[in-house]
């Protein structure tokens, strides 16, 4: 089983990077393991794995201090040759390289559904809560309600925070956020700042996560929490430079974090609360279609009629 995610949406308009014809797309999947390399020892034919999206060395400096986002030898699966050239999940089969690093076994109880998204967006939402530092009783903004927004709104949960607001334009998306157990703030009908200003008392949420990589919802995102709170941008940015409000966020003392995902640390903890039962990420799921469907399934998903589409071959 593969998803298509909103990093697709990238390539699927031509931007970072553009892909050649015949390139196969996608880095969220789950499989069962056919043929093993005589190297690899954690796992055998017949085990059911989820993968990071990405691949790593393991044995760089980086790596060896665990920051296998930024490893030099890094590459995205079906990202196209100048990401490393590593096939994507949206396909029959797929090739993974250093599989004792990159793979985990989904534990039994645990359906490929569920277990799908661990290498990437559930693994995105854990990174983004934890480096907003939320703790019990604080108040929590969450910006954008795609994929990666709904699962840092689960998982900003886990940390006991008293309210998480969560921003968003499309309907169905703050439903589904609402049924999380967050409160909706429709940016297309109020203010959001202000909206959230007004239920705070007019001090701001002590931690903000921005999930959708624009410049107007970082602004947001910065506009909307207290003096001295925390800012963590989780959503890829979708330009290269933007205007930063440099003096305004020095008066506020904010701390900024922002990044890619370091996800094989979060893989396996992630798969025990979902077999525990404290995470639920396939809620998200709206569309199952097939994988010869899938030119459709990214139509509907680029006009957001769908939250998020799992393909099975």
């Amino acid at each position: 089983m593969s998803a298509i995610c909103g990093t697709d949406l990238h390539s699927y308009h031509g931007f970072a990077p553009p892909l050649v014809p015949g390139t196969t797309m996608g880095h969220e999947f789950v499989g069962v393991v056919e043929e093993t390399g005589r190297e690899v020892k954690r796992f055998k034919p017949g085990d059911r794995v989820v993968a990071c999206h990405y691949s790593f060395c393991g044995h760089c400096a980086l790596c060896r201090k665990g920051w296998y986002v930024q490893c030099p030898e890094c590459h995205v699966f079906g990202g196209g040759e100048l990401l490393g050239g590593l096939g994507g999940g949206q396909s029959e089969f797929v090739v993974v390289p250093n599989a004792d690093l990159l793979l985990e076994a989904i534990p039994p109880g645990v359906s490929d559904e569920q277990a799908l998204f661990v290498g990437d967006i559930l693994a995105t939402g854990m990174f983004g809560a934890e480096r907003a530092d939320v703790k019990p009783g604080d108040t929590v903004a969450v910006i954008g309600a795609g994929p990666v927004g709904l699962m840092t709104t689960m998982c900003a949960q886990l940390y006991g925070p008293s309210r998480v607001f969560v921003v968003d334009m499309v309907p169905s998306r703050l439903e589904l956020a609402r049924q999380l157990g967050a409160i909706p703030i429709d940016a297309s009908r109020v203010h959001a700042v202000n909206a959230i200003l007004e239920q705070t008392d007019d001090v701001g949420v002590d931690s903000s996560i921005e999930c959708v990589g624009q410049v107007t919802t970082l602004e947001t995102a910065l506009s909307c929490v207290r003096g001295g709170g925390t800012v963590s941008m989780n959503g890829m940015p979708t330009v290269t430079t933007g205007d930063f409000h440099y003096l305004r966020v020095w008066l506020k003392t904010l701390t900024i974090r922002l990044g890619w995902c370091n996800v094989p640390p979060y893989m396996k903890p992630l798969l025990d609360l979902i077999a525990a039962g404290r995470l639920h990420p396939e809620k998200i799921i709206s569309d199952r279609m097939k994988l010869d469907e899938a030119t459709e399934a990214y139509r509907k998903f680029d006009a957001r009629e769908a939250t998020k589409i799992v393909l099975t071959p």
